[in-house]
């Protein structure tokens, strides 16, 4: 056999291997405005918060609590490698590589921040739904899609965020 065929036939085998591995049957991920916007209710260690969670940009978040009555009001707002805190007319400041990775806003946005970029996040269906996981700051997390939208992320079955 000539090199030129030998080269040919693996040239072949290597696209067939490459075009299979594209275009597998699988469910894909949803798609998350990146300006997205939505009510939220938090439930971790079996207190229950709502707030409003915004993006304004890659990685700029902002979540604005209205329950319960002890945090209604504060303003907690992720961007420019900061984090800023507003309640009762005070302001906080500080590195947003000193915010506890395991604290609600660092797990909740980061791992919203993973689905809309779509990264690292496996897909399968189950039930009519769409389930997407991944892992942030080393704890697991699953988000359910229906029909399209963001109805629940959950952290290691210790964060909860109902849509």
């Amino acid at each position: 056999m000539k090199t030129g065929s030998i080269c040919a036939i693996c040239a072949a085998a290597l696209s067939l291997c490459l075009c299979s591995c594209s275009h597998s049957g699988g469910p894909k991920p949803c798609d998350i405005d990146e300006n997205f916007s939505g009510d939220v209710t938090i439930t971790q260690n079996e207190k229950t918060y709502s707030a409003k969670l915004s993006r304004g940009a890659a990685d700029v978040w902002e979540m604005e609590f209205s329950k319960p009555d002890t945090v209604s009001g504060m303003k907690l707002e992720l961007a420019d490698g900061s984090c800023t805190i507003e309640f009762s007319g005070l302001q906080y400041r500080l590195d947003r590589k000193d915010l506890p990775q395991y604290s609600m806003a660092s797990l909740g946005c980061g791992a919203m921040e993973k689905l809309i970029s779509k990264s690292d996040v496996s897909c399968k269906s189950e039930d009519g739904k769409l389930l997407e996981s991944g892992v942030i700051n080393g704890q697991d997390f699953t988000a359910v899609f229906e029909d399209d939208k963001i109805k629940e992320l959950t952290v290691s079955d210790q964060l909860r965020f109902d849509f």
